[in-house]
């Protein structure tokens, strides 16, 4: 049989291009099968099946057949591709009729999210929070489904590069493009053969996928042909799109676009495609950022997509365009320092504020240039995954409000030494500490405090801890997991307010005291009896110290390490007077 397929190659006109059926692949996708096509005429020989088409109707005897969907792999000498058939595509619309009845299916990631936002970020972290919605391999794989162009408004060649390989990954062809833009459509009714784009974000930055419209009934459509992220209900922004130009490459040919106005919403993203409606419009996430820097003040604003399907790649998507925004603030690629503020605010009226002093630092294996900038924006969109994918129904996000200070050079200092003026003190006494630190350069920095202990100490020993932010949760993570596992949204909140600041020394003193945790609580000075009682229930883990004063000593750079000392207390004290409640009494600092 021979047909013919319609698309748009430049501007907004619909052009036409040949088919002939070669064959169809039976049960190609469980249950789904697909025909197997070569397009004829000028367009298909010089530029083959181009990353774009996906959803070009394929019409065979005047009859809608299906949309153009797959093709082989590169460096193809004719160009054979694969119809979805319209049979399978309308399901998409059948999903939509029971749409009440599905839940948005994000991945539960938010202890993954939390545990680096307090940690930091290990290298290959947006690798796995991305691994649910990864496609299957192609290698082996005669046919795959038709790349989407990912068109970048506003990014520079080296943001763009740095995440180029994971939008691969996901089935995107990453392209620079022009800005989007809210008007300058012909206005025409969507028809079969149109280009339409799906917004991620849109304003100062931009980002958008382009494919092509299937099938049009009143104000809904079939498009693509093939999944997006196969995430089943969505509620993404659909435009309309401007073909600037078809780039033929024996690599892979693909479509420059331009998203215009918004129109409408796609409502389901399926195995054989997508469905939206027009006049249905979506809701959108305001983002503004403040930066002041070497180049002087700047702001930016944009607006993400807000799609309860997508929580698990929105702060990915954010990433990028947050870390564009902040490379603005720098002279070059020399090292700098962000001081860094964040307010989330949710729709049911709360607001976080995140916030943390970031520094350049060399990293084995890892660029230096923009590491801080990095960490920086990690440190935004992490809190924003840890909030909004989690198993506790959370509030949506209602706007993101983002201000950095960007100052040349680096100010790290790592700890090298804690030391004490004398062997032994006795219960009352006061305890000089000198705590050296030293920066990048060699040069040396010393803190001296004097800490007053109480009158009354049980233990022969205290254990004295200074370190930066990390440092210090990193060893309390080791010694009680479940304290920073939340088991509500507030304290997931709190967590993520009071969360410690690399600008800080830290000074923490302990005591050995048996106790045990239950369920992230520290439970000190228990009977014997009762800790025999306890031990071996369950979770339940056995406590050796309990912290007894800790202190954030402001330090004008970010502070990484972690040194501990032991101290010997000479006649500890074992009876209570009355003035003593609990056993207890505050240390402080002269």
């Amino acid at each position: 049989m021979t047909g013919v397929g319609r698309s748009v190659f430049q501007g907004e006109e619909i052009d036409t291009f040949g088919v002939v059926v070669v064959d169809v692949a039976p049960n190609f996708y469980p249950g789904e099968d697909v025909i197997i096509v070569r397009l004829t005429g000028p367009r298909a020989e010089q530029a083959g099946v181009v990353a774009g088409m996906s959803g070009s109707p394929i019409y065979l005897q005047g009859r809608l057949a299906g949309a153009l969907a797959m093709r082989f792999l590169e460096f193809q000498k004719e160009p054979y591709a694969g119809v979805m058939p319209i049979a399978s595509m309308m399901r998409a619309s059948d999903y939509e009729s029971r749409r009440g009845t599905e839940r948005p299916c994000a991945p539960q990631s938010g202890q993954h999210y939390l545990r680096a936002v307090l940690l930091g970020a290990e290298g290959d972290f947006w690798q796995r929070m991305a691994a649910p919605l990864l496609p299957a391999s192609p290698a082996g794989m005669a046919m795959r489904r038709i790349e989407t162009p990912l068109l970048f408004s506003g990014f520079s060649e080296q943001t763009l590069s740095a995440s180029a390989e994971l939008w691969s990954s996901l089935g995107f062809t990453p392209m620079m493009g022009g800005e989007s833009v809210q008007e300058g459509s012909s206005g025409a009714p969507l028809e079969p053969g149109s280009a339409i784009s799906q917004l991620f974000i849109r304003g100062d930055f931009s980002m958008d996928m382009t494919g092509t419209v299937t099938a049009v009934e009143g104000d809904q459509l079939l498009a693509f042909g093939h999944y997006l992220f196969n995430l089943g209900p969505v509620q993404m922004p659909m435009a309309r799109s401007r073909i600037l130009a078809t780039l033929p490459s024996l690599m892979g040919s693909s479509k420059l676009a331009r998203s215009l106005e918004v129109i409408g919403t796609i409502r389901q993203d399926r195995l054989s495609g997508v469905y939206g409606r027009v006049g249905v419009m979506p809701a959108w996430i305001p983002v503004q950022v403040e930066l002041t820097g070497p180049a002087g003040r700047r702001s930016f604003h944009f607006e993400m997509a807000d799609d309860p399907a997508l929580r698990n790649l929105t702060p990915f998507f954010l990433r990028s365009a947050l870390f564009q925004a902040l490379v603005a603030g720098k002279l070059g690629a020399e090292p700098s320092t962000v001081r860094l503020s964040c307010n989330i605010d949710l729709k049911d009226g709360r607001r976080i504020t995140v916030g943390d002093y970031i520094s350049y630092q060399e990293r084995l294996g890892f660029l230096g240039a923009g590491s801080e900038i990095a960490e920086a924006v990690d440190l935004v969109t992490m809190s924003i995954g840890a909030l909004t994918v989690n198993t506790f129904d959370p509030p949506p996000l209602r706007a993101v409000e983002v201000t950095a200070q960007v100052e040349p050079g680096e100010r790290v200092a790592a700890i090298r030494s804690i030391r004490q003026d004398r062997l032994e003190v006795s219960p009352g006494d006061s305890l000089h500490l000198t705590m050296t630190l030293q920066r990048t350069s060699g040069q040396e920095i010393r803190f001296t405090q004097c800490v007053v202990l109480p009158r009354y100490l049980q233990s022969s020993t205290l254990t004295v801890i200074a370190g930066g932010a990390a440092g210090l949760i990193q060893a309390e993570m080791q010694s009680n997991p479940d304290k920073y596992r939340p088991d509500s949204f507030s304290q997931l909140c709190a967590l993520l307010e009071e969360r410690r600041t690399s600008d800080n020394l830290y000074l923490q003193i302990r005591e050995p005291a048996r106790g045990m945790v239950v369920d992230g609580e520290e439970l000190t000075g228990l009977p014997p009896s009762i800790l025999r009682t306890m031990n071996g229930r369950g979770s339940e883990r056995i406590l050796r110290d309990r912290v007894l004063a800790e202190w954030a000593i402001p330090a004008d750079c970010e502070i990484t390490g972690l040194k501990r000392m032991t101290v010997r207390i000479t006649q500890p004290r074992t009876n209570w007077p009355d003035d003593v409640q609990d056993g207890t009494e505050q240390l402080f600092l002269e």
